[in-house]
């Protein structure tokens, strides 16, 4: 089918000025909407309408139609309807089957969503005139009232004391992020909604609707988040190139992996010097690329391997998959001293981390202690019984954040790791 998205964008947003072109991320908001309906690849026309010729000259590097639409459809009052209008009742956009309106303000719309939609509005073609993106309400309407000026909460007259809302049905509201309909039908009723409107569902991780300087900044934290392993990679290759004159240089004791050795700060372990080798927040295969894989890399006789507890903050990977990687790790290092003394460190738990699953960790674990079984050299250093509180997560005494080891913590390290290698 025949189709153009509509992108509409005005300039006098007085909550948040210019909020359609605020930078996020190296690009203008509305370049995330123009970028997504390109990528999605379904439309014969993509047009953005707005009356403002600085964002056309921005934008104009974009392989689009760009519309710079009159004063009056620009103001306060003007409805979406007004704007939309304008460009259907246009002689060079009309005979298309059906368009989407793409929102600037839901720039986690993608391009995939899109495509998506598209499909299932042509799937209901007869019975459907209209599609609308959905997403689960905030707040189930039964608990939403009217407050008048007298400020009380006299309408809330729900029996809030018997009130759960598993026992109410699943309610839902627009986000924002896609409309589609037929033109004819949408001239004629100027609306997106009734009986004759699909509905297509959408995560709440994706619907954010930016109004205010608050949405954004909470889009603009979601845009640097989307970019954590990208900085994540960049912090380990510079951890690994400051501490370029250690591979080198074994010592009494060698300790490998991730970030519960690399912030490890004593000078000795076990009465023996270290080589100090684990690099923050590497993931396995990072660690054998950049480290394992070394020309220069020489351990010492004794080895203490961290391993997966980085991994394990993702959920890319099973346990299954996570232990393979490990065992390649172990390999390696026996490959490159084959009379080491190997010291694998349990996985340690967690303590209420929303990054952090328990249960993968203790699957892992498990798996783990079975994989070495057969390996006579390396060693399992038993870690959860020692740190754990009565919960089975890991003791307030020994962490700040629910992650990371304090002083007492490493203490406790050092002590176990003592008693283990003797």
């Amino acid at each position: 089918m025949r189709k153009i998205a509509i992108i509409t964008a005005r300039s006098g947003s007085k909550g948040l000025p210019n909020k359609n072109m605020l930078m996020a991320d190296g690009k203008p908001l509305l370049a995330y909407s123009i970028e997504a309906a390109l990528d999605a690849g379904v439309f014969d026309k993509i047009i953005l309408t707005t009356d403002s010729q600085e964002y056309i000259d921005t934008l104009t590097h974009y392989p689009i139609d760009f519309i710079k639409r009159a004063g009056h459809l620009a103001t306060d009052k003007s409805s979406s309807f007004d704007v939309l209008e304008d460009v259907l009742l246009r002689e060079e956009y009309s005979g298309y089957d059906y368009f989407v309106l793409l929102q600037p303000t839901s720039p986690l719309r993608t391009s995939a969503h899109i495509k998506e939609a598209c499909e299932r509005f042509e799937s209901r073609w007869e019975q459907f005139d209209y599609l609308v993106s959905v997403s689960d309400a905030h707040k189930p309407t039964t608990l939403t009232r009217s407050i008048d000026e007298d400020e009380s909460l006299k309408h809330f007259d729900l029996d809030y004391s018997r009130y759960a809302r598993q026992n109410y049905a699943p309610e839902y509201s627009s986000n924002g992020a896609l409309f589609i309909a037929k033109p004819k039908e949408y001239l004629h009723t100027k609306q997106f909604y009734g009986a004759r409107s699909l509905a297509y569902f959408m995560d709440k991780s994706v619907s954010i609707d930016i109004d205010d300087r608050d949405d954004f900044e909470h889009f603009y934290f979601i845009t640097q988040q989307r970019k954590r392993d990208q900085l994540l990679q960049a912090q380990v290759e510079r951890e690994v190139k400051l501490k370029e004159t250690y591979y080198s240089q074994p010592k009494g004791i060698t300790l490998l992996g991730g970030s519960l050795l690399a912030l490890y700060s004593a000078n000795q372990v076990a009465a023996r010097d270290v080589q100090n080798i684990a690099i923050t927040a590497a993931r396995m295969a990072q660690y054998r690329e950049l480290v394992m894989k070394r020309e220069d890399l020489a351990l010492s006789e004794v080895v203490v391997l961290d391993l997966g507890r980085d991994d394990l903050r993702k959920e890319d990977k099973s346990p299954q998959e996570l232990v393979r990687e490990a065992k390649t790790l172990i390999d390696l290092v026996i490959q490159i001293r084959p009379k080491a003394r190997v010291y694998l460190l349990e996985c340690l738990n967690t303590l209420f981390r929303v990054d952090c699953d328990n249960s993968r960790t203790e699957a892992f674990n498990k798996l783990m202690r079975q994989e070495i079984k057969a390996l006579s050299q390396v060693h399992w250093v038993e870690l959860n019984k020692a740190f754990n509180n009565t919960y089975g997560k890991l003791s307030p005494a020994y962490t700040n954040d629910g992650l990371n080891l304090n002083e007492a913590g490493y203490e406790l390290l050092a002590n176990t790791l003592s008693k283990q290698i003797g």
